[in-house]
């Protein structure tokens, strides 16, 4: 599931689960945007951290006359490690959650450490409608919106991704491929998969 750029076709592409006909027409994930900013914010908090853990211990080190060297080498070292590992920790569950749309169901792997996930599905036949929208100044700051899918599953009410480019788009594709699954069937397995570009970068 480890892809850095998701294009169609994605004939060599298997997902757990994936049926043998189930043909796979959009593959997405957050915006790279979104991992700019987490890693930026996270850099930033132990960056903080560690100047003030190092003032403090050169402050009361001085005042009580110890040699604080070896300490403030220590804090330096221990906060490399864990910048470094927060970093890993973001950009791996970053790239393998991720959002794919196929002709048979809507799936979402969502990861909440590198080695950990969670799978949600939602079948066409359980899609009511879709909707896409802009959340927030961050999202119209970042041209992002989200996408839902609005559920009859009982369990499921609202599908959704958020933080993608080209969530209208998406939506307004969603809707031709709800019609050709309830009205032309016959024809799914011909439905051009949705291209997330520019309309004067489509073809």
């Amino acid at each position: 599931l480890e892809m850095p750029d998701f294009k169609p076709p994605y004939d060599e592409m298997i997902f757990p689960g994936k049926a043998e006909d189930e043909k796979i027409l959009y593959v997405t994930r957050e915006s790279p945007i979104m991992l700019g900013l987490r890693l930026t914010i996270f850099s930033l908090v132990v960056a903080i951290v560690m100047v003030i853990g190092t003032i403090l211990i050169s402050v009361s080190g001085k005042s009580m006359g110890f040699d604080t060297g070896l300490m403030v080498i220590m804090i330096l070292l221990l906060g490399a490690v864990v910048m470094f590992g927060g970093m890993w920790w973001i950009y791996q569950v970053f790239q393998k959650t991720m959002f794919i749309i196929t002709t048979r169901r809507l799936t979402k792997f969502i990861h909440t450490t590198p080695w950990t996930r969670y799978q949600m599905s939602l079948g066409l036949d359980k899609v009511v409608d879709s909707a896409a929208y802009t959340k927030g100044y961050g999202q119209s700051i970042f041209g992002l919106g989200t996408f839902v899918a609005r559920s009859s599953a009982g369990n499921i009410k609202n599908f959704k991704i958020e933080n993608i480019h080209f969530a209208e788009d998406l939506h307004n594709w969603m809707n031709k491929l709800m019609f050709v699954f309830n009205k032309e069937q016959e024809k799914l397995d011909a439905f051009r998969p949705f291209t997330a570009k520019k309309m004067g970068e489509r073809y």
